[in-house]
């Protein structure tokens, strides 16, 4: 591809594409209006010194291009599996912690089957998996032990979203990938998200030669007809040549701003995180919960991070409250892990909230603009296309839009397994 690609947007989507475009020595500059890159995947390091991811995302190996990704910069070894025997799933109202297996094939053991599957459970699962109609998640599986205990969670975990609404088709993308022998076992960044992801993607990206500029949020994208020909930054403005490509990678709101013709999604549902600093263990450990308000946490040595989906009913609330309540409700179970922790004597804490963490992925029509709304711009992000909005779907996003500007609109994009994804897949 000649000319010089310009990435708008320094999330995991902007990242990815800049690694496409700088991957056989083509030239790349990418922008971002904060002042640190990662989007919502990074490390938080105030100056009190409490530093934590700002939530508590996970990857599966059946995740593959983001694996892929991680291997291109030299990071996949640092993305750890802290519960290999299976997730513990703490249920409140037995005050017990039970480890689930989240591939279907581990269910063959006892031991990691989840509480209260059955035959029948069985049968509404391969429904929802296959069904090639979207309705509710709620809808296909019913008032079933095995909403509380997997599917639910699960649900809300991959595309934040209360059951209730949450699409079905979206999650059938996530859960077929899960039946490959292997694919579902759980992956953290062992250190935190910014060291182990998106600092090692900057280094690579340097080493390449590509420019990362902070603290320039895009003002406007100036066209002629059917092309951009400049992008007015926060301190310049850059002319773009015949050769040149734009990517946009940004929120459905930054693309609206910047392109008001084109119609994007424009409901949200948030994310709240509440993180607190506790000396931890000398492993990493994640733990789900069921009967909370929390439904998963993730305990690193210095802090433990948990983590409300679909939070629209407490994103509101008094955070001194809500920070004691959800500390009432998930300390039992960081004891059972031999965490020194009591009910009553809530540690520090820090709530992260995030009001649009990701699009609305509900059982409906979803809005979604052309990927290339201009003859040399794409757009990028977790929420176009198909897939939940998650990390996977911003890495496809942003090779995707590197792929469309190299072959043209009309291009199929060929998916073919990588050498990482076999080794994984074979784990």
């Amino acid at each position: 591809m000649t000319g010089r690609t310009h990435i708008v947007g320094a999330g995991i989507a902007g990242i990815s594409a800049a690694l496409a475009a700088s991957a056989e020595g083509g030239e790349a500059i990418l922008y971002e209006a904060a002042p640190q890159a990662g989007g919502r995947c990074r490390t938080i390091r105030p100056a009190d010194g409490f530093a934590h991811d700002n939530g508590t995302h996970v990857l599966f190996t059946a995740n593959r291009r983001a694996l892929a990704l991680l291997k291109t910069v030299g990071a996949r070894e640092r993305w750890i599996e802290p519960e290999p025997k299976g997730l513990p799933i703490y249920d409140r109202q037995a005050a017990s912690l039970r480890r689930v297996g989240l591939s279907p094939w581990s269910w063959l053991l006892s031991s990691r089957r989840p509480k209260g599957l059955g035959l029948s459970d069985l049968a509404r699962m391969l429904r929802l998996v296959f069904s090639s109609r979207d309705c509710p998640v709620a809808a296909l599986i019913g008032q079933r032990p095995i909403m509380e205990s997997l599917i639910g969670p699960l649900t809300v975990a991959v595309l934040n979203t209360p059951v209730s609404q949450a699409s079905s088709k979206r999650l059938a993308y996530a859960l077929r990938r899960l039946l490959r022998p292997g694919a579902g076992r759980l992956l953290v960044a062992r250190n935190g998200l910014s060291e182990d992801l998106v600092e090692p993607a900057l280094a690579t990206l340097r080493q390449r030669g590509v420019s990362v500029l902070s603290g320039q949020r895009l003002r406007a994208v100036l066209t002629n007809g059917e092309r951009a020909i400049g992008l007015t930054l926060a301190d310049r403005t850059v002319a773009l040549g015949p050769e040149d490509k734009v990517v946009l990678a940004l929120p459905p709101w930054e693309v609206e701003r910047l392109l008001p013709a084109l119609v994007v999604p424009r409901l949200f549902e948030p994310i709240l995180n509440v993180h607190y600093r506790v000396p931890g263990l000398d492993r990493l450990r994640f733990i789900g919960f069921t009967g909370t308000l929390a439904q998963w946490a993730l305990i690193r040595a210095g802090h433990v991070s948990v983590t409300i989906s679909a939070a629209k009913a407490v994103i509101d609330r008094d955070p001194d409250d809500l920070a004691a309540t959800i500390w009432r409700e998930i300390a039992p179970a960081l004891r059972i892990v031999d965490l020194d922790v009591h009910p009553d004597r809530q540690p520090e804490a820090r709530i992260v909230k995030e009001k649009r963490a990701t699009i609305r992925q509900a059982a409906a029509p979803l809005p979604q603009p052309p990927l290339q709304p201009l003859a040399d711009l794409v757009l990028a992000g977790d929420w176009i296309g198909p897939l939940p909005a998650t990390i996977e779907s911003a890495v496809t996003a942003g090779e995707q839009a590197v792929f469309l500007l190299r072959h043209g609109r009309n291009a199929h994009r060929p998916v073919s397994p990588t050498g990482i994804a076999k080794t994984e897949d074979a784990a």
